[in-house]
Formats: structure tokens, C-alpha cells, sequence
């Protein structure tokens, strides 16, 4: 495909990373791009919209870079609940200035534009829908979406709370973790959160606290019924061999461990099944591209987070990993 001729997009990495490519026939013809995800577990929300056209005589390499080809000079961004009405108009701020930083590749990091509103004054609701509406002037509406909000996440095992049992994970045995959420979750990443201290034990002031981020599920589709993965102890020792490097200089003590659950909406359930749509090497058959917005592309959606805090291991586990062949060398304590 000639690179002039590319749509200029975005697609922030949230769940999931894909790359799509889209053709456009209609000339001079500004179409909007909107990417925005609302969390409960969010302090501030921010909606992303940029636009896409084709244009004839420069490269979209050199588009991507000029902020006025990827930016709306002047839109209004607008979430609507739609039980009650009640309209909050968001902020164009350029987030560079607030320390969220765009990944640098192909498009100009600065400004980074983004529309924002405080997670207090939107206050998101279980059970509650709303509405994304980005309009050029009040009579011209760009595009419109809507999203039922993720509900809340519920851990059921390991036992969550402020005397949390002890955890264990040997080799020998799964790890299993068992939580709940209503109809609204459709799709689950599961992660751990590793805690450790590392130090030389020569050098009082050496201790040094680091972590280490073990994803044990991506993309979990929810049941009937408790939701549940089950790694195999092993894997948590092999995680540990192939990600800390052995130094005899080094002692270490793991602190403890949090657990963190993401769940996704209907939106970006079905906006994954579509980018890993598998149609085989040798078909002919184009994938669609999926989009929930009435006008462009993109996606407006709903996601949640629980993070359970604080697990400490037991006794034997502590012990498989001082003695266990993977992570004996680690020198942990």
C-alpha cells in the first residue's frame, strides 16, 4: 500500500497490542479517531481523539509528525450517564504537561492531546451506561458511542483482607486463584506483582526494593460461575530464574507479593476477538476492523482493576526457594 494513502491512527496498548491498517476512497474528508477506556479504579479519565484523512501530496510519515494533521482544532468532548442525563464536558489539556507521556514511534509525542475529567466529578457508577459524544459545534456530531461500566471485582482465593493466610507456592502443586465479577466483565488479565529486596550484605545502605511483574493469564474470557486460573508452582521459580540475575555479591528477601486483576468490558472483548481473528495463511478473506463509534473508528469502552495487596509466603515456600535448583543461586534469604 502506498504510504501516502495510510490512515493516520492511533490504537493506545491497554489489554492488548495489534497493529491495523485501513484504506480510505473519499478525499479531504476528516475522519475521527477516538480511543477512551473509563475505569472505576481510574483517578482521572482522559479521552483520546485525533483525526485521519488522505492526502495526496505528502507522505504519512511526514503527516504523522505535524501536530495540526493528527489533532481537531476544535471539538467538544462530552460524556453523557444515560439514567439520569446529566452531561460533563471534559478538558482538552496537552498531557505532556502532566507527566503522561505519549510512546514515542511514528507520531509527534508533543503536544500529547488528550480530553480529561476528574474521576470525582464523574463519579462512575455499577450498573450505570454512558454516553461519549465529540462534536464540532453544538449542532455537528462528529461521533457518538456508549459503554455499561465494569463493575467491581471480587477476590475469592488466595483469601483476600487485612490477616491475610499465608501463601504458598512450591513446585509440586498449582497456584490456584478464584475471583467473581458480574455480567458486564467479559475478558480478564491476571498478573503478580513480585516484591522483593535485594542488597549487599557488606553495605548497610545497599538495600535496593524491586519488583517484578509475572503475568500469569491475558485475555481470560469469563464463565458462569467463579472465574479461575491455575499456573503450575513451577512456573513461579522459573519466572523468578529467568528474570533475576545471578550475583554472588547479593542476597535477597522477598517482601511479598499483590495480586492484580483486569477486567474488560463487551467493547474490548470484542475488539480483541477481532484483532487476533485468525482466517488462516493462505485465505483472501480481509479482517474486519472493530469499532463501537457511530461515525470513524476507534473505541470507547469500560475496564476495572483490583489489586489485592500484602500476600507473604509461608514457610515452605520460602524454603523452596532457598534450596530449589532454579533459584537456589539467587541467594534468597
Amino acid at each position: 500500500m502506498n504510504l501516502k494513502y495510510i490512515l493516520l491512527l492511533f490504537f493506545l496498548v491497554a489489554f492488548f497490542s495489534c497493529s491495523n491498517e485501513f484504506e480510505l476512497n473519499a478525499p479531504a474528508k476528516e475522519i475521527p479517531i477516538v480511543y477512551g477506556v473509563l475505569s472505576r479504579s481510574d483517578a482521572v479519565h482522559y479521552i483520546r481523539v485525533e483525526k485521519a484523512f488522505i492526502e495526496e501530496n505528502t507522505s504519512a510519515l511526514e503527516l504523522a509528525q505535524d501536530p495540526n494533521a493528527l489533532y481537531f482544532e476544535e471539538v467538544q468532548v462530552e460524556l453523557v450517564r444515560e439514567s439520569s442525563g446529566d452531561a460533563f464536558l471534559l478538558d482538552r489539556v496537552d498531557a505532556s504537561q502532566l507527566g503522561v507521556e505519549r510512546a514515542t514511534g511514528i507520531f509527534a509525542t508533543t503536544p500529547n492531546i488528550l480530553y480529561k475529567i476528574e474521576a470525582s466529578d464523574l463519579n462512575l457508577q455499577e450498573e450505570e451506561t454512558y454516553r461519549l459524544n465529540i462534536r464540532r459545534g453544538a449542532d455537528n456530531l462528529l461521533t457518538t458511542a456508549i459503554t455499561p461500566i465494569v463493575g467491581d471485582i471480587r477476590l475469592n482465593r488466595p483469601i483476600p483482607g487485612e490477616q491475610k493466610p499465608p501463601l504458598r507456592v512450591v513446585v509440586d502443586d498449582e497456584l490456584t486463584i478464584v475471583w467473581a465479577a458480574d455480567e458486564t466483565a467479559k475478558l480478564f488479565d491476571v498478573a503478580m506483582i513480585i516484591n522483593y529486596e535485594e542488597f549487599n550484605p557488606n553495605d548497610a545502605n545497599s538495600v535496593v526494593l524491586k519488583s517484578l511483574e509475572w503475568s500469569l493469564a491475558k485475555s481470560v474470557k469469563s464463565v458462569d460461575g467463579p472465574n479461575r486460573v491455575e499456573p503450575e508452582g513451577i512456573e513461579f521459580y522459573q519466572f523468578l530464574n529467568g528474570n533475576i540475575a545471578v550475583d554472588p555479591a547479593l542476597q535477597r528477601v522477598l517482601k511479598n507479593i499483590d495480586l492484580r486483576i483486569d477486567a474488560g468490558g463487551e467493547e474490548l472483548f470484542n475488539y480483541i476477538n477481532v484483532g487476533q481473528a485468525n482466517t488462516g495463511i493462505t485465505s483472501a478473506q480481509v479482517i474486519p476492523n472493530y469499532t463501537n463509534l457511530s461515525s470513524g473508528l476507534g473505541i470507547f469502552a469500560s475496564r476495572n482493576t483490583l489489586i489485592e495487596t500484602g500476600f507473604v509466603l509461608d514457610a515452605q515456600t520460602k524454603q523452596e526457594l532457598r534450596d530449589n535448583d532454579l533459584t537456589k543461586d539467587l541467594n534468597f534469604r
